[in-house]
């Protein structure tokens, strides 16, 4: 470190630290209401009950929250005006806690309305032919909430850390035995880059892509919005092709093993008290603080852990508890007479139970990373690079030798769910009771894989691991499987959260409605009598 000091800056890396450092935050209108009135109280209770319900990353529940709130009144009134649509999303988001109207003004309130004219626009001229009509509105209305999302707490510094990584990044990618586009190698090094460093859902995901496409997406005129909606099976397979990319996962593995470094200066993003000049002219200072911002993490990593297991934890008991009442007890008094009080105690219990233990053992980085990262961050600094190493994004592989580990592979996944099933038989479990230890099983192997990349996202060189995870990660990878298969196709469509959603908060919100407008009433009285 004692060179270090007299090295000048890369000049990639000033420049960036110039317009990183140097732009000014952008207006925040997302907050606390600070509202205490009763019907408040209620929307901030339900709001917590409906988020346990639905395991989600906590940078997604606002997004989310919009997502439900505009699905729910467009489903149950079509014809909804953007004003009307508008006003009623700002008083359900107030109720909610999530947002001080106080802190939106006249020109706030018409860019959503601008915003929703857009997308009803699109919404009315929606028919799909390829798709199903009603998921494809059920897209939009994502990239919706996206958007306004993006206008409620907007980051431009965003975009400016996605294009600095790609710059230093695209070099480490060798694309020798491939045909890519430089136009697709840069959208889906830069789709990488996003997904690695904001961890965005799927919604998101498409949102950006379309952003990235279609240039004037925020300035679509009637016609051109029209367009949209009656073409939108061209452009789902637009988006789709961007998304499902032969290579995506090759890209993944390439640019994860890079990625650290700018994990930690999107931290910087988050709380920097410092402008670009000051670290121009002291990079040791930047270098101290990055790895400063490492160590906190760590500490941070464990925290996210046991959150995450226990966000998990609420969401698997609790829809558990209402699974056994609905499904399990019913279904086995009307088949076998008798309640199967093995089957329904393995099957509230063990989830949870095996949620706890994942949780225990998911580890932080190994100390030898600390080392690992420093240097990727000097040479980031000093050099403007993270390594001089260029990674082939296509391995060389010997053909059968891979075929028969795919072979072998498959093989013990069928022996590992078979020998479950039997098993469970064994212990006289019925069908419905089987089919949702598997759900379940599968729900808490994905939801602890999920939490273990979390922990583990600062790692440069991911070390070995010993027997006993090794062998755990081999018996439940086919649940890990069958988890995320669950989470890609029926995410949208839990027909427990439908039926929450539309049999308990549409009327709960209609009352609040009402009782908002009944409280109005009274203070504009009682200031009638003040006056």
């Amino acid at each position: 470190m004692e060179s270090n000091l007299i090295k000048p800056i890369d000049q990639k890396t000033s420049v960036f630290l110039v317009q990183f450092l140097g732009t000014p935050e952008n207006k925040k209108r997302k907050g606390e209401s600070g509202s205490n009135d009763n019907s408040s109280q209620s929307a901030m209770l339900y709001e917590k009950i409906r988020t346990a319900l639905e395991y989600q990353e906590e940078h997604s529940i606002f997004k989310n929250a919009i997502a439900r709130i505009i699905n729910r009144k467009y489903t149950l009134n079509p014809t909804i005006t953007p004003k009307n649509l508008a006003l009623d999303l700002i008083s359900e988001l107030e109720w909610a806690n999530y947002l001080n109207n106080e802190t939106l003004s006249k020109e706030d309130y018409a860019g959503i309305e601008k915003i929703f004219t857009r997308y009803l626009t699109i919404l009315k001229y929606t028919k799909s032919w390829h798709f199903n009509t009603l998921k494809v509105k059920r897209n939009i209305v994502n990239w919706l909430a996206c958007e306004i999302d993006e206008f409620l707490n907007p980051d431009s510094k965003k975009e400016l850390l996605i294009k600095f990584a790609y710059s230093i990044l695209k070099d480490n990618i060798n694309l020798k035995g491939t045909r890519i586009t430089d136009e697709d190698n840069e959208i889906q090094i830069k789709l990488t880059i996003f997904s690695l460093l904001f961890k965005p859902d799927l919604a998101s995901i498409q949102y950006w892509i379309i952003k990235k496409t279609t240039p004037n997406w925020s300035d679509f005129s009637p016609e051109e919005a029209k367009h949209f909606g009656s073409c939108v099976d061209i452009n789902l397979n637009k988006i789709n092709k961007v998304v499902r990319y032969r290579y995506k996962n090759n890209y993944q593995k390439v640019i994860k093993r890079n990625i650290a470094p700018f994990i930690l200066i999107r931290e910087l993003l988050q709380n920097n008290e410092s402008n670009g000049t000051y670290y121009q002219n002291k990079p040791d200072s930047l270098h101290d603080t990055l790895m400063e911002i490492y160590d906190k993490m760590l500490l941070s990593a464990k925290e996210k852990i046991w959150r995450g297991t226990f966000r998990a934890l609420i969401f698997i008991f609790i829809t558990k508890i209402s699974l056994a009442f609905i499904l399990e007890i019913p279904i086995d008094r009307f088949f076998s007479v008798e309640i199967r009080y093995l089957s329904l105690v393995v099957n509230i219990s063990f989830p949870p139970l095996l949620m706890l233990i994942a949780g225990t053992f998911i580890r932080t980085p190994a100390i030898k990373n600390k080392r690992i990262v420093s240097e990727s961050v000097d040479s980031l600094i000093f050099e403007g690079k993270i390594s001089d190493k260029s990674y082939p994004l296509v391995q060389k592989t010997e053909g059968s030798l891979t075929s028969i580990f795919n072979f072998l592979y498959g093989v013990f996944s069928i022996l590992i769910l078979a020998g479950t099933v039997r098993l469970l038989v064994y212990l006289h479990f019925s069908i419905i009771s089987i089919v949702l230890f598997f759900f379940f099983v599968s729900a808490v192997s994905f939801f602890s894989f999920r939490i273990r990349n979390i922990a583990l996202e600062l790692v440069m060189k991911p070390g070995r691991d010993d027997n006993l995870t090794f062998i755990l990660e081999f018996l439940f990878i086919p649940f890990v499987r069958i988890g995320k298969f669950i989470s890609d196709k029926f995410a949208d469509t839990n027909p427990f959260i439908l039926a929450l959603d539309f049999l308990i908060e549409a009327p709960l919100k209609i009352i609040m409605k009402i009782l908002d407008s009944w409280f109005k009433f009274l203070r504009t009285k009682r200031e009638e009598i003040d006056i």
